[in-house]
C-alpha cells in the first residue's frame, strides 16, 4: 500500500457513513451548478481507527495532499496564460486594454509628480508601464485567493473543540465519477441543449455565438458516481472537449465547510483521462501532481476506472460488448443495456 493511499484510508476510517442526506446547492462559484442528489453523511469517530477498504466515490484528502494538488498561491504558467487570452480576439483585446492602461497611467503619473513628488510618481509610472505583464499575475493571485477566500484547509477527520464545524475551514475530497451526459448550451441557465457531435468542426476562434452575441458557447457536463451523487459543470467550449463521451471516468476535487460535503464551497477543474482534457475555465489543479497521483496509486486508479460505463468501464447496470464477427455492431443480447442518447435540437 502506498503512503498516499494509507493516508486516505486512515482518513476514511475516521469518516464512517451514517446515511444519505439531501444536498443543498449552496455553492457560489462561477460556471459550476452542483445538483447533488445524494451524498454520504460522514462523521468523525474518536475510537481507534480501523483501516477500511477504499470503496468510496468521495475520497477525503489530508491538508498536505490538498496543498500539493491545488495551485492557490503563486500563479502557475497555465493560470498566467489564461489572462493573456485563449483566442486571437481575446489576445487582441488584452493587448489593447494593456496599451490603453499603460498610456493613460504614464500620463497620470506625470501629472501626479507635481503633487506627490517624483519618487512616488516614478513608482506609479513603472507599474503602469509594465501593466501588461503585472496584470495577469495580479488577476491570477486574486482568483487563487477567491477559491479559499482566506479559509484554511482542514484535515477531514479533525474538528476543534468549542468551534462549529462550518467555521473550521475547508475540507477537501477527491470526487471519482463519470460523465453521465455532455452537451453544448448558450448559457448556464439554457434549457435548449445541442449535441456535442454537431460541433466536431468547432474552433474557439470561429465561435458563431460569440461573433453574433458576444458570448461563446458553453459545454455542459453532468457527472455522477456509483452512489448517485451528481454534479453539473459549465465551461467555455473548446476544441479539446470535443472527444468527451458519456461513460468516461472523471475526477475532480471538492471543497466544503462540512465534513459530510452536504454543501459545496468550491470545485476545481475536472480531469477526464480518456478524453485527455481538463474541463474548466480556470486551472486550479496542479495537473502534473494529479497525473502523478493517479499513476502512482494503483488502487485509486482502479477505483476511478470502476466508475466508467460502456466502453470505458464495466458495471452491473451498463455494458457494451462488441461482436468480433459483426464488424463492431452490438450483440443482440446487449442492446437493452445500452443507454439511449438524449435527443437534442440541431444547430440551425
Amino acid at each position: 500500500m502506498t503512503p498516499r493511499l494509507f493516508q486516505r484510508t486512515c482518513s476514511v476510517a475516521f469518516l464512517l457513513a451514517q446515511g444519505a442526506v439531501g444536498f443543498a446547492p449552496g455553492i457560489a462559484h462561477p460556471g459550476i451548478s452542483p445538483i447533488f442528489s445524494q451524498t454520504a453523511d460522514l462523521s468523525r469517530s474518536k475510537r481507534t481507527p480501523i483501516l477500511l477498504p477504499l470503496q468510496m466515490s468521495l475520497v477525503p484528502l489530508p491538508v498536505e495532499e490538498l496543498e500539493d494538488l491545488l495551485v492557490v498561491g503563486n500563479p502557475s504558467g497555465l493560470q498566467y496564460a489564461i489572462y493573456w487570452g485563449r483566442t486571437k480576439r481575446e489576445q487582441y483585446n488584452r493587448f489593447l486594454e494593456s496599451a490603453i492602461v499603460t498610456f493613460l497611467g504614464v500620463f497620470f503619473s506625470y501629472f501626479m509628480s507635481f503633487v506627490v513628488g517624483g519618487f512616488v510618481a516614478t513608482i506609479l509610472g513603472g507599474i503602469f508601464a509594465f501593466w501588461g505583464i503585472l496584470s495577469p499575475d495580479l488577476k491570477s493571485r486574486q482568483r487563487n485567493y477567491e477559491l479559499l477566500a482566506g479559509r484554511p484547509l482542514v484535515d477531514p477527520w479533525i474538528v476543534g473543540d468549542n468551534v462549529e464545524e462550518d467555521k473550521q475551514g475547508l475540507y477537501g475530497s477527491l470526487f471519482l465519477g463519470r460523465v453521465e451526459d455532455v452537451c453544448v448550451v448558450e448559457d448556464t441557465g439554457s434549457i435548449e441543449e445541442y449535441d456535442l457531435d454537431e460541433f466536431q468542426d468547432y474552433t474557439m476562434d470561429t465561435d458563431e455565438l460569440e461573433q453574433l452575441a458576444g458570448t461563446p458557447y458553453l459545454i455542459r457536463v453532468r457527472l455522477s458516481d456509483n452512489d448517485d451523487r451528481e454534479l453539473q459543470v459549465h465551461a467555455r467550449l473548446s476544441e479539446e472537449y470535443l472527444d468527451i463521451e458519456p461513460g468516461m471516468p472523471a475526477v475532480t476535487i471538492l471543497l466544503s465547510k462540512s465534513q459530510s460535503f452536504s454543501n459545496l464551497a468550491a470545485l476545481t477543474d475536472v480531469m477526464i483521462p480518456d478524453a485527455e482534457c481538463w474541463v474548466g475555465d480556470y486551472p486550479y489543479l496542479n495537473r502534473p501532481e494529479m497525473e502523478a497521483l493517479l499513476a502512482e496509486d494503483d488502487e485509486l486508479w482502479d477505483d476511478l476506472r470502476a466508475q466508467g460505463r460502456g466502453l470505458f468501464g464495466q458495471s452491473k447496470d451498463t455494458s457494451i460488448v462488441l461482436s468480433d464477427t459483426d464488424d463492431g455492431d452490438l450483440l443482440e443480447d446487449d442492446k437493452d443495456d445500452v443507454k439511449v442518447k438524449v435527443k437534442r435540437r440541431r444547430r440551425g
